[in-house]
């Protein structure tokens, strides 16, 4: 229950209204926390798609930012929320419902770049099924930027767990925390964590 309310206020604090920018570092600590299975990501999906139908484009467009961010950095657990037809159905809906230019094209180009990076597996299908259904329907997709789908779309890695850097050897305490690489897995201390890069 806790760690479910630690979510929802990260979440609110990455689509607060008064954000005039993303909120990298609640976006992250959301990823963290669904990668280290704090939250289950079909709860976390659920939470996501609530600020998606908020009433205010700019809480939208962060909502969208968040999930474009998670399904980046989160695995396949979350792949499989997201990717599901009924999700795909939301997203379909929120197309159709919304007045807002910019919400709609975010809304086309992360379908079209999911059912590109989702391309070669059959269980995501439904990405797929929904960019050619709604061409049929005559909506207009983006051009897609391979640089947009350039993300590992079969899984995350797995976190290590230890007691030292990977690199240093250094012992993590209450003042030396761990830091886990979003590319590799490992854990590092902040000396050797200290070049960092923000991930989209």
């Amino acid at each position: 229950m806790f760690k479910s309310a630690n979510f929802d206020k990260l979440l609110d604090r990455a689509t607060s209204l008064t954000n005039l920018e993303p909120d990298w570092n609640a976006i992250l600590q959301i990823c963290d926390t669904i990668r280290q299975n704090d939250v289950q990501p079909k709860y976390a999906v659920n939470a996501i798609k609530k600020k998606l139908y908020a009433t205010n484009p700019n809480v939208e467009l962060l909502a969208l930012q968040v999930l474009e961010s998670c399904v980046k950095n989160c695995g396949t657990a979350f792949h499989v929320e997201v990717t599901s037809k009924a999700f795909m159905e939301e997203l379909r809906d929120i197309v159709k419902m919304s007045s807002d230019t910019k919400v709609r094209d975010e809304v086309l180009k992360l379908i079209q770049v999911w059912a590109h990076a989702f391309r070669n597996d059959p269980t995501h299908r439904a990405v797929a099924d929904t960019v050619n259904l709604m061409k049929i329907e005559g909506y207009k997709f983006p051009v897609l930027k391979e640089s947009d789908a350039m993300f590992a779309a079969d899984s995350a890695p797995d976190w290590a767990d230890g007691e030292c850097c990977n690199r240093c050897r250094t012992q993590f305490s209450l003042v030396q925390r761990k830091h886990h690489c979003r590319n590799c897995g490992q854990i590092f201390c902040q000396k050797c964590s200290a070049k960092i890069s923000t991930i989209p």
